[in-house]
């Protein structure tokens, strides 16, 4: 680690707790994240394919050298990472596609890809010598809480009334403090506070043009990582991304473009954000420049974690780098993704995960992607953790019968159109 750096004006600050972004774009009333700059050219020396191969069983430690983590402390690990990127045989043909995968990030510890976040962020809190963490609820929530009980943390997880029962019920079951809030936007206030006079680390925005935690993020460039291996040292042609923020879709982005500088991969992706149409923050932005994302005021949606009051400076930023783009999709056209990667993949997703197949569809019947591209679609959470809401939009489980045969055979009839 070099310095925070400001993606926007390229100002450099030293390696301490900043969590509202660069000031200097903040004087201009400019909300730009800062990121974690990288000694790139002394990691290429150290960091290598043959290298890489041999601590394949390692995690995300296996990537530490581009991790804002010193040697001295112990990453913060239960298991994260190292998920699969599973190649769809079945979808792909209902597509017409020949290279469709994707990366199933319910696989981690507490089912979504937030533990990577947390593992990192856990392991910078210790770090600065903090003993707590404060999280903006749902699945960050959990992850932090799963994280903080492991290494002996506070967490405290601010929730809106309209978040996942069972992300709460994790969170709880792990230690962590749940507070329901009444609005969104009565975090902001909150976790500043927490951080700013209780000293606590967080994992999650509080500005309202979101800049968060720059640390904690580079936990979700080992996404790419584990792409550009899987399939053999390349990236894809595109990858793409349930967003509500967009911190996912530029750590992952920034993955991509770590190993292009170190030179373990030649190209790199296009990358799409695919929110839900009940906001697109990125989509219905008009100008093509990240100091333009527009706010809105989401609505109630069945992916509720691809939505948000207004997207960051890097996930627009992202998509411009790429040469990407943003698509939005509807709450029906989820559910119907739910039920077609399930039912010909096996894998089932978070509602807000199915908005990556969702927009995949969409994609190509418009023809905005060619169906002989390598896609990767990034499954951020598993089903499990939307149950509440799939409960009420799949088939209803028909009435018990007994031990008759006549009555089975009609009760599959009648309700799955089944017959032997």
């Amino acid at each position: 680690m070099l310095a925070l750096k400001c993606m926007h004006c390229g100002k450099e600050y030293p390696l301490k707790r900043m969590f509202d972004g660069c000031p200097n774009c903040k004087s201009e009333n400019f909300a730009a994240n800062l990121v974690v700059k990288f000694d790139l050219k002394q990691i290429k020396k150290v960091l290598s394919r043959g290298v890489l191969k041999e601590r394949s069983k390692l995690g995300l430690s296996k990537y530490l050298e581009l991790l804002p983590i010193e040697k001295t402390i112990s990453l913060a690990t239960l298991g994260e990472g190292q998920t699969p990127l599973i190649k769809c045989e079945k979808l792909g043909q209902l597509l017409g596609m020949s290279n469709l995968y994707v990366k199933d990030e319910s696989r981690n510890p507490t089912g979504t890809f937030k533990d990577r976040k947390a593992c990192v962020g856990t392991s910078v809190a210790l770090q600065f010598g903090l003993r707590n963490i404060v999280a903006g609820g749902g699945n960050m929530g959990t992850a932090a809480a799963a994280y903080g009980a492991k290494y002996g943390l506070g967490v405290i997880s601010f929730e809106t009334l309209g978040e996942s029962k069972a992300a709460i019920l994790q969170t709880l079951a792990y230690g962590g403090k749940v507070i329901l809030l009444k609005r969104y936007e009565d975090r902001y206030e909150l976790i500043k506070r927490c951080v700013d006079e209780c000293g606590c680390y967080p994992v999650s925005s509080y500005t309202p043009s979101p800049t968060g935690d720059p640390y904690s993020q580079e936990g979700t460039k080992t996404i790419a990582y584990e792409i550009c291996e899987d399939l053999g040292w390349r990236a894809p042609d595109r990858v793409i991304v349930p967003t509500g923020q967009g911190f996912c879709l530029y750590g992952i982005w920034n993955g991509f473009l770590d190993f292009y500088e170190i030179g373990l991969i030649e190209s790199f992706p296009s990358m799409i954000a695919a929110e839900s149409s009940s906001g697109g923050s990125f989509t219905k932005t008009e100008k093509r420049d990240p100091k333009y994302i527009k706010t809105i005021e989401p609505k109630a949606t069945v992916a509720r974690h691809a939505v948000a009051p207004k997207g960051s400076y890097k996930g627009f930023k992202a998509i411009i780098d790429s040469d990407g783009c943003s698509v939005t999709v509807t709450d029906e056209e989820v559910v119907n993704a739910v039920r077609l990667l399930a039912r010909s993949e096996g894998i089932f997703s978070s509602t807000t995960s199915a908005t990556a197949i969702a927009a995949l569809k969409k994609l190509l019947d418009e023809g905005r992607i060619s169906r002989d591209e390598l896609v990767v679609c990034v499954i951020t959470g598993g089903g499990l953790k939307d149950i509440d809401i799939i409960d009420t939009v799949l088939e209803k489980v028909p009435e018990p019968i007994g031990s008759d045969w006549r009555a089975l055979e009609t009760l599959l009839d009648e309700n799955y159109g089944f017959s032997f």
